[in-house]
């Protein structure tokens, strides 16, 4: 039987080999699918068991740890709920299909009907009539990858998303749940894990303004790449959206009805935050002026090496 340590906690070799069976990870659906904590009988009647014995030992190796008992009965303890909502996500078990797909959101250049599919735990975005924003999908097991023509980039999502939504819906929801990871990226916390990230602006020293640059494989000349240190967390993306988690751009937003975390038009959403002008005024240190536009308004914002904001400047 797993024994809880003095301060409370398993070894990771100890947690997962307490999931190590069939039986103890249907408990811990089980219970992640009640509202409330169940007795015993209650718990040991919703699982396919019909030995008592075996049950209670098996029920016995998650005490302590990702089960705990309570005076109305058991109930999962925080690391269990984690597992059942790694679960229930797809993010360990499901590999959907979503082959590449036409919706009805436009592509922000030429307003075409943009494309997407599912892929290796993102949503992948093209449009069929433009030219690449990246020639590397960025990401990958092994390393990254050589797109398809109009490659626009990719957002993350958990296979779960995909349930019960058309193809334009996952494609707004995944606008949504990328955002809020970058909501948390530029406050400086992993999305995966809660530890500090390390962020960084790069700008590209040599950078051909005319379709993908050779040198940095994208359109856009200042990139956002963050890591946890903590934990295998990592990613990349423009500096223009690395910014969301700005007063300065989150409230010029709001101000003209672009609502990152819930967008009713993508076209809009994703034409601002990709179609911006950038400038670097200096590579050591780096500073870089990013202006976006919406509605006949501009919002300048210079930022340094660390993705800080360090000047802003509005017209309308």
């Amino acid at each position: 039987m797993t024994e809880e340590r003095p301060d409370g906690r398993l070894s990771p070799d100890e947690a997962f080999a307490a999931l190590g069976d069939e039986v103890r990870v249907r408990i811990l659906r089980a219970l992640g699918d009640a509202a409330e904590p169940l007795a015993f009988s209650e718990l040991y009647d919703r699982l396919p068991v019909d030995d008592t014995a075996r049950f209670n030992y098996h029920l016995g190796e998650l005490r302590g740890h990702f089960v705990r008992k309570t005076a109305d009965g058991y109930a999962l303890d925080h690391p269990g709920r984690r597992v059942v909502e790694a679960i229930r996500s797809g993010a360990v078990t499901d590999d959907p299909e979503l082959d590449r797909t036409p919706v009805e959101d436009r592509c922000p250049t030429c307003e075409r009907p943009l494309e997407i599919q599912w892929r290796d735990g993102s949503v992948e975005v093209f449009c069929p009539a433009c030219e690449s924003r990246w020639d590397r999908s960025w990401g990958r097991v092994g390393g990254p990858e050589e797109t398809a023509s109009g490659y626009l980039g990719r957002l993350p999502f958990p296979p779960a998303g995909l349930r019960g939504r058309t193809p334009g819906e996952v494609l707004r929801a995944a606008h949504a749940w990328t955002n809020l990871e970058l909501l948390a990226v530029g406050s400086g916390i992993c999305p995966r894990c809660a530890a500090s990230v390390e962020t960084e602006l790069d700008a590209c020293a040599d950078h051909e303004r005319d379709g993908v640059c050779s040198n940095c494989r994208s359109r856009f000349a200042v990139l956002l790449k963050a890591s946890c240190p903590n934990c295998p967390y990592e990613m990349g993306c423009a500096a223009g959206p690395g910014l969301l988690s700005s007063p300065e751009l989150l409230g010029f937003m709001l101000d003209h009805g672009l609502d990152p975390f819930s967008p009713r038009s993508v076209l809009r959403l994703d034409r601002f935050l990709n179609e911006y002008d950038e400038a670097v005024r200096s590579t050591d240190p780096l500073r870089a002026t990013l202006t976006f536009s919406v509605d006949g308004d501009e919002l300048a914002l210079t930022v340094d090496g660390n993705g800080d904001v360090v000047g802003d400047s509005s017209e309308r």
